[in-house]
């Protein structure tokens, strides 16, 4: 049977999470699974990536190193099945959560991917809802994270994955929304997201957030334009509307460095949540 999935996941010097990463790839399907080695140079991650991709199973990509955008292109180019799903070297995907997205997308031909909820785990636990997709907040933040399963068509349409310096998953989705391309979301955990202080593109795009946020504008300008009316189409209780004005407008006020500490903060003080999930 020709698997109806792919997941592509990079690495760059990921060597002591990528293992945990391709096995967390657990389904009562075949799973295509792609792993892109975006010019490692840390020995112990090019042992592990050859090791895996000696176990069978794993189709390993190697070239220099050219950042997240190029890698996940070369990845996608080299899949063969009609979904993919990203996979980032660090976190998991929970078991099964990939057929349930498939089978959404099977479901809803007018969507161009599915998503699921996130759970945050190491230095920061918390069980993240994403709300369902709307454009308008993509506009002021992005809620929804690269790990999404997207129809290999909607990729092409957009021109793949971009190079955006740490905000590929928001530029990625402005993409789709400008083309009207929609997400839909599937109420379950999918994704185990890793919180620790290694992150350093993830910091360093948070850092940057004035300057990433107005490449973005700049990139996307056609589709900030339709604000109004993604406002009138996509409607939100007011008070929701303001806080998503006030978050971005304190993000890009604040210094860039006081940006990643605000956003643990607001994670640790929101409400603790059962993080079992039916």
């Amino acid at each position: 049977m020709n698997p109806r999935i792919s997941v592509v996941i990079p690495c760059y010097d990921d060597g002591a999470t990528v293992a945990d990463a391709v096995h967390s790839v657990r389904e009562t399907e075949p799973v295509e699974i792609v792993l892109v080695d975006d010019g490692s140079r840390d020995p112990m991650t090019i042992a592990t990536l050859d090791g895996l991709a000696a176990g069978g199973g794993v189709r390993l990509l190697r070239q220099a190193n050219a950042g997240v955008g190029a890698a996940l292109r070369a990845g996608t180019a080299a899949a063969t099945a009609p979904y993919v799903f990203v996979l980032n070297s660090d976190d998991l995907v929970e078991a099964g959560a990939l057929a349930e997205l498939a089978d959404a997308l099977d479901r809803s031909p007018e969507h161009a991917f599915a998503f699921g909820w996130i759970r945050m785990f190491g230095d920061l636990e918390a069980l993240v809802r994403q709300p369902p997709w709307n454009p308008w907040i993509l506009l002021h933040s992005n809620r929804w994270a690269i790990s999404s399963l997207y129809r290999r068509t909607a990729l092409e349409q957009v021109g793949g994955f971009p190079d955006s310096a740490g905000y590929e998953d928001w530029d990625l989705l402005l993409s789709l929304a400008e083309r009207d391309l929609h997400g839909v979301l599937v109420p379950q955990l999918v994704l185990h997201y890793r919180q620790h202080s290694a992150g350093r593109r993830n910091r360093a795009a948070m850092v940057g957030l004035r300057a990433n946020y107005a490449e973005l504008r700049r990139r996307h300008a056609a589709l900030f334009a339709r604000e109004p009316e993604l406002r009138r189409t996509y409607p939100l209780p007011r008070r929701t509307r303001l806080a998503y004005r006030a978050q971005l407008r304190l993000g890009l006020l604040l210094p860039g460095s006081l940006v990643p500490r605000l956003l643990a903060l607001k994670w640790r003080l929101q409400p603790r949540r059962d993080q079992r999930v039916t």
